[in-house]
């Protein structure tokens, strides 16, 4: 809401939310008044006719609610995951070309500096400065997460099909198609998610490269590590900050190290501009749902290997 002004070119006209105190707040942010303030997406979306809506809400009402405003004419920008099956997420994109609608998800992460900067090291990325690396060849991708309440997180892989698939759009931006992934899921005895929560992976992409994957909701502590390595040397991100070392000729000790500037711009922002000339101009980001297929196809083949306990290749999805 803070990013969608009339100078970024959005007009805010109606505000849709179950809870009082969530309207009241939103209220102060818009300065909307209470009659554009509404308890049901469908009664808002049939009042107010609006050109686009952004849809922030628990992951199981993507589908059913984007099939919704579709359905009236309406632009989508959807809240990451797009849905909670691979079939769902199929039959969901199909629905909305046939009626030719204007369906985006919101990957916010792919805008975010710090993944603006590791894109860049694997030249996938323009306007941010960043050593290239040569001939990368593994990625460790590991974030661990504290979320101690499932909240609405209560079906199986939820952890995958809702949080994943951020990492997920990440790896498929900066590496391509996805070949093959080697999925396990696990929890702790004392986890209070009825479904394992935290899933280990390795997979290969069409361009050579693996990624070693490691993603928890049962954690402790909040971390995020990405490693790129290369022919030339390693790029490294520990939380916010980032570093490239030099390939050493003998130890490490004599690889020169250099400290990375994260670019700081919003990535809600520049999120809001894509989707804002899709409306507006049709043009096709990499964040529109038919793009977006390809990470709920990943998530679905992590899903299925967790299950099956073998590696899944992409040609097994239709």
């Amino acid at each position: 809401m803070e990013q969608c002004h009339p100078e970024a070119g959005w007009q805010v006209v109606g505000l849709v939310d179950r809870d009082p105190g969530h309207l009241l707040a939103a209220r102060k942010i818009t300065g909307l008044g209470a009659d554009a303030c509404f308890e049901d997406a469908v009664h808002g979306m049939e009042k107010l006719r609006p050109d686009a809506v952004v849809l922030c809400t628990p992951t199981v009402t993507h589908a059913p609610w984007t099939r919704q405003a579709v359905e009236r004419g309406i632009a989508v920008l959807c809240e990451k995951g797009m849905a909670t099956g691979w079939q769902e997420a199929l039959a969901l994109v199909q629905f909305v070309r046939k009626k030719s609608g204007v369906f985006a998800v919101a990957q916010n992460y792919r805008y975010d500096g710090l993944y603006r900067l590791v894109a860049a090291s694997l030249g996938q990325s323009r306007g941010v400065s960043c050593p290239r690396i040569e001939d990368p060849y593994v990625i460790d991708y590991v974030q661990h997460r504290v979320r101690p309440l499932p909240g609405t997180l209560t079906y199986p892989f939820a952890s995958v099909w809702d949080m994943s698939c951020h990492h997920f759009d990440n790896l498929l931006f900066w590496l391509g198609p996805v070949e093959e992934v080697h999925a396990h899921a696990y929890g702790p005895a004392w986890s209070p998610y009825a479904h394992a929560s935290n899933t280990s992976a390795f997979l290969r992409f069409a361009n050579g490269v693996r990624v070693n994957y490691v993603h928890t909701h049962d954690a402790s502590h909040n971390s995020l590590r990405i490693e790129v390595h290369g022919k030339n040397g390693c790029l490294r991100v520990l939380d916010r900050a980032a570093e490239f070392r030099t390939r050493p000729a003998t130890n490490l000790i004599d690889a020169p190290l250099q400290r990375l500037k994260v670019p700081t711009e919003s990535a809600e922002a520049a999120m809001l501009a894509d989707f804002h000339a899709y409306v507006s101009a049709g043009v096709e980001p990499g964040i529109s749902g038919y793009q977006n297929l390809e990470t709920m196809a990943l998530c679905e083949m992590t899903v299925r290997s967790a299950q099956e306990g073998r590696p899944v290749r992409r040609q097994e999805l239709t």
